[in-house]
């Protein structure tokens, strides 16, 4: 049997998308000079090469798959959108402003200087700052007809100019920010792990919960004369150990246990503590003892959602958790970025705490936080198909005054109503289920097949825009990369005196590029930079979506 693969592709748009995602996976992989293409620049690159074999795109499918995306986005900045003030949170939206208004002008000013068409400047931007919201943002712009056309040019010849631009400019926006992270601190001659320490090494931070402060239940023999006759709370306290009990057999039965029960000679008490404190209660000779049914207590990791409003703003060691329920905070995430965490760090509403302890009392615990991501299991899809209609039905709301049309568009809808959503379910966990795992698959799949549409919709365009006005779109491009880095960095260096491990992180957030992240951090040799990698990122998405359809309007 003779198969024309050429033929078959040709006559299923649903098989050639799949068939870039596959391939755009495989080219992912390929590290390029110490830098890993990733999946969603291997499906572009993917999708630009089928499409210059004449291989297109289906526009209603790239059409799901950014609202699905921009949506998802909205959902995640949600919870933590509005409390992401607190806690420094107007030096990272100044950041992250910053970034945007200097590209965007970068943009305005070498479109009129080398009278580019319609289109490429968003597209230029879009690419050089690695944001598939502005690209998103941008297109949407003039599907919905809120852009005033020049005579002879259609709204499919402006979304070509875009997805042309964006392709030209993006592979230098992902590899040529992280060489300019690589060698910032080098130029400023600035040592990135020291910076780093120096967070750690502050007092509160130097209570790190490492894998010496991870749980353990034990049973002990209470002989020590300076413990008898004195409550959990006063051994405590004098000790400065913060130990849980989980229970004591006296006389051979167990009874219930507080801070203010007088421990007796000869109990034998259980007790969940770190590794640390155990080996405290050795030196103080305590001796261990084998109890099979004080010992029968499930330790088990669970994962947290802070939605409780006495919870937020606090720092985690104002929960004592160690102390009053017997749990651990060993990891922590906000806006899907992994953060170090410490008994100084400050909560925000939507953070998901990594919590490990004996599990009726992390299920306590998670009452007085918020809820427990992993008991919701389903999605409410009643919820994300109304907000979705909703967002689209508000984003058609256009305002005319004269020849001036002013509307969120279908983008800038979406992200709104998904950034409520996300808001109002972080106020009341019974509204709108959305689990992470629900959510990172919309958004990954979301973002590939919005991708890869680009790509193969711009594939047939961007070999003869490469040779004729290709060079002038990628220079401009790595200026607008280089320029805002650099500003960013000067002015939160030497004027608003940010830490620099910190303030990389930032700018990377504000310039929406993970994989630079990733090299912050590896260079600080630490998970400081997340920091303000998630307090800018949140801001970013928001402001460059907007940026993208203002882009295309002026």
């Amino acid at each position: 049997m003779e198969v024309d693969l050429y033929n078959l592709l040709q006559g299923n748009e649903v098989l050639v998308i799949f068939t870039t995602i596959t391939l755009g996976y495989l080219v992912g992989k390929i590290t390029f000079c110490g830098i890993n293409l990733g999946h969603v620049t291997g499906v572009l690159i993917a999708g630009l090469f089928l499409g210059s074999w004449g291989f297109y795109g289906n526009q209603q499918i790239a059409t799901f798959g950014f609202t699905i995306f921009i949506f998802c986005v909205g959902l995640q900045a949600g919870p933590s959108f509005f409390s992401a003030f607190a806690s420094n949170g107007a030096r990272y939206f100044m950041l992250s402003a910053l970034v945007a208004v200097i590209a965007m002008s970068m943009c305005l000013i070498f479109s009129h200087l080398f009278s580019l068409s319609i289109g490429l400047d968003a597209g230029m931007l879009a690419g050089a700052l690695t944001s598939t919201p502005t690209l998103v943002g941008a297109q949407d712009a003039v599907s919905n007809g809120m852009v005033s056309l020049p005579e002879g040019v259609s709204a499919d010849d402006v979304i070509k100019n875009i997805s042309v631009a964006y392709s030209l400019t993006y592979l230098f926006g992902v590899g040529g920010l992280m060489l300019i992270i690589k060698y910032i601190p080098t130029i400023f001659k600035i040592d990135l792990v020291a910076e780093a320490k120096k967070i750690t090494r502050t007092p509160a931070y130097e209570k790190t919960i490492n894998e010496n402060n991870l749980p353990m239940v034990r049973t002990y023999l209470m002989r020590n004369g300076r413990m008898i006759g004195k409550t959990i709370k006063q051994i405590q306290e004098s000790s400065k150990q913060y130990f849980t009990v989980l229970g004591i057999r006296r006389n051979g039965k167990l009874i219930e246990v507080n801070d203010n029960t007088i421990i007796e000679e000869n109990d034998v008490m259980s007790v969940i503590a770190s590794i640390t404190q155990h080996n405290y209660a050795k030196t103080q000779g305590i001796p261990e003892v084998f109890d099979r049914e004080l010992l029968n207590y499930r330790i088990c990791t669970k994962e947290i959602t802070i939605t409780n409003s006495d919870a937020v703003g606090k720092k985690v060691w104002d929960l004592r958790l160690p102390a009053k329920h017997g749990c651990f905070v060993i990891g922590m995430l906000r806006s899907g970025v992994k953060l170090p965490v410490s008994t100084s760090t400050i909560l925000q509403k939507g953070d998901r705490l990594e919590v490990i302890g004996e599990e009726n009392r992390i299920d306590k615990v998670s009452v007085l936080l918020g809820s427990i991501d992993e008991d919701i299991e389903k999605t409410d899809l009643l919820t994300l198909s109304l907000g979705v209609a909703l967002g689209l039905f508000i984003g058609t709301i256009v305002l005319r005054f004269g020849h001036l049309s002013i509307g969120l568009g279908s983008a800038g809808g979406l992200l709104i109503i998904g950034i409520l959503i996300g808001f109002f379910r972080s106020i009341h966990p019974t509204f709108g289920s959305f689990p992470r795992p629900a959510r990172n698959i919309m958004m990954d799949l979301g973002i590939l097949l919005f991708m890869s549409s680009i790509g193969l919709n711009a594939g047939e365009k961007v070999i003869s825009a490469l040779i004729s006005f290709g060079p002038i779109l990628i220079l401009c491009g790595m200026a607008i990369t280089i320029v805002p880095v650099f500003v960013a960095f000067i002015v939160g260096r030497y004027f608003m005196k940010m830490n620099a491990a910190l303030l990389l992180g930032a700018i990377t957030g504000a310039m929406t590029s993970t994989p630079s992240l990733n090299m912050v951090t590896e260079l600080a040799k630490s998970q400081i930079p997340a920091l303000g990698y998630a307090g800018s990122y949140t801001f970013a998405n928001v402001i460059l979506t907007f940026i993208g359809a203002l882009l295309v309007l002026l």
